[in-house]
């Protein structure tokens, strides 16, 4: 899978693009079980601000909504802060390892209405995290979480107490449930 630029979804470090980079390629179907997996741990794990920040921004990426192959997103894109990087950094590290762990629990397609493939969602998980690990607090511009922020509503999550689902206990984003809308 490494190195196709040409499926449903692409998960960069900057924006740019190539063959032998450490982008993340995956087929849409890949790519709602990442996140899937990463909106499931990181709501149980995220406690500070920031760290459900970054959940509600992974919540956005919801392809029954905005369509297949349209949740490609950089790291960088990603509402970072330099004086929560640390944090959030160790943070998104925690959540890929409790993902790992939560893909290997029995009762866990329940919860998603589908069994993904092993192989496949440690593919995911392995190219995910091999971008966070890349990511350092110089590479921060704090204006993308300002615009970010900016192009909330007032009723966003992020405004609201970042709400969970009631059925899946997942943040929601301003789509709503995630898993709801997947028909999970």
């Amino acid at each position: 899978m490494k190195g196709t630029v040409d499926m449903g979804n692409i998960i960069s470090f900057d924006g740019i693009v190539s063959i032998d980079d450490d982008s993340l390629s995956m087929s849409n179907g890949l790519t709602d079980v990442l996140i899937d997996y990463l909106l499931i741990s990181g709501s149980e794990l995220a406690e500070s601000e920031s760290e459900k920040r970054m959940i509600v921004f992974l919540a956005e990426k919801q392809q029954t909504i905005i369509g297949m192959g349209n949740v490609d997103f950089d790291i960088l894109e990603m509402p970072w802060q330099t004086n929560t990087f640390s944090a959030d950094k160790a943070f998104l590290l925690k959540v890929i390892s409790y993902a790992r762990l939560l893909s290997l629990q029995k009762g866990i397609e329940d919860k998603l209405g589908y069994k993904p493939n092993q192989e496949h969602i440690e593919y995911a998980l392995n190219g995910f995290e091999t971008l966070i690990n890349r990511i350092t607090v110089n590479d921060i511009n704090e204006n993308n979480l300002n615009e970010w922020i900016s192009g909330a509503e007032i009723d966003d999550p992020i405004y609201c107490g970042f709400p969970k689902c009631r059925k899946h206990n997942v943040i929601l984003s301003h789509f709503g449930c995630k898993l709801c809308n997947d028909g999970a």
